[in-house]
């Protein structure tokens, strides 16, 4: 089960991020998914608060074809993000790949610039994921840790990195995009 439930999470975050439908993650796909967060949370791609998660996305991108690329082909198959996970997972390299774009999106999502994300902050960054509403909801619910009506900085960063490597079945970080089906 352990193994099943890390599958069906990296199988969900490569779903998001195959933008294009391809069977690849490509640079194209996180350049199109950080445009879209920007437009979902109301900015210009060619804003500043939008260039910071296009770096942030840019960032990881740099890291994980570096990480998961293993025929060099300059794009990452849905086999060697699997394998690739498998090897992230158990190691420390996990934070320096995904923190900058944790970051990145706090810096676009927090629109009143308080440091956290409320609900709708939330939303609209979920919505530039292509998470339906509903999803989005129950995932702030379950991932806001204190019940304070906000995420922070700590709250995405633990969801995050428990949605890539933890086998816990019931680790709130299971549902970042959403619960799992």
């Amino acid at each position: 089960m352990t193994q099943a439930l890390l599958d069906r999470k990296w199988d969900n975050f490569f779903n998001h991020f195959d933008a294009n439908g391809n069977g690849y993650i490509e640079h194209e796909d996180f350049v199109q998914r950080g445009e879209e967060v920007a437009t979902a949370c109301g900015y210009d791609p060619a804003s500043e608060r939008a260039k910071s998660v296009a770096d942030g996305f840019q960032q990881v991108w740099t890291s994980l074809v570096g990480s998961l690329d293993t025929d060099g082909d300059g794009r990452v198959s849905r086999g060697e993000f699997v394998a690739g996970m498998a090897v992230l997972a158990e190691d420390d390299s996990y934070d320096t790949i995904f923190q900058p774009a944790i970051d990145a999106l706090l810096v676009i999502g927090d629109e009143d610039g308080d440091g956290r994300l409320s609900m709708n902050d939330w939303l609209r960054l979920q919505g530039g994921y292509g998470t339906p509403l509903p999803a989005a909801e129950e995932s702030f619910r379950l991932l806001d840790a204190d019940a304070s009506g906000y995420l922070t900085r700590a709250e995405i960063s633990v969801a995050t990195r428990e949605y890539f490597t933890s086998t816990d079945p019931k680790a709130a970080g299971n549902n970042l995009y959403g619960p799992l089906v």
